[in-house]
């Protein structure tokens, strides 16, 4: 009896697991709910299903959207509220506009924005996420553009695929242009 019950528990957490894995291959919420063809009466059957190439465009939109995005925790003191630090009212990074290269900790800004993409982006697997900063010599021949380096794997059927980003940091207005890098 005691085995069987391990059994059906073992077998529901599956699929369970499954779901969520099926479900990390849907396009985002957003996407599903915008109308390309609204003429139409009717979904095509495949409208559920993505493939790589409308993945990582939906991602890399997406991860844009976060980055170039001030969060709540930037102007409120969310010591304490773990739970707030991750849900969708904390959306985006601490800005960065206005800061010198030199003022800024390199290790905390690249520790910042993987714990930002890991609470809003689930389609990247989180024990794959790097973030890196590129040292490109003086910093005065770049500007005052931080460059990053965001690698990974994305959640993609019928097997994880590499992502990679370079993502450019503009110190005076705080954008962040980013840029999928073939791997």
């Amino acid at each position: 009896m005691v085995i069987e019950y391990q059994e059906r528990k073992k077998t529901a957490l599956e699929r369970r697991q499954h779901q969520a894995a099926k479900d990390r291959l849907q396009p985002a919420l957003f996407d599903r709910l915008t109308d390309h063809e609204p003429k139409k009466n009717k979904e095509k059957r495949d409208a559920v299903q993505v493939d790589y190439e409308v993945l990582r465009a939906a991602i890399l939109r997406d991860l844009a959207w976060l980055l170039n995005t001030v969060n709540l925790e930037s102007i409120v003191d969310l010591d304490g509220l773990d739970e707030v630090k991750k849900s969708s009212i904390n959306f985006g990074v601490s800005p960065l506009a206005g800061r010198r290269m030199s003022e800024i900790d390199h290790i905390n800004l690249q520790n910042t924005i993987r714990e930002s993409i890991i609470n809003f982006e689930p389609r990247l697997m989180a024990d794959t996420l790097s973030v890196q900063f590129i040292n490109e010599g003086n910093y005065l021949e770049h500007h005052n553009v931080l460059t990053l380096i965001i690698k990974g794997m994305m959640w993609c059927n019928p097997y994880p695929r590499e992502f990679l980003l370079r993502t450019n940091l503009d110190l005076e207005s705080g954008h962040m242009d980013i840029k999928h890098v073939e791997a």
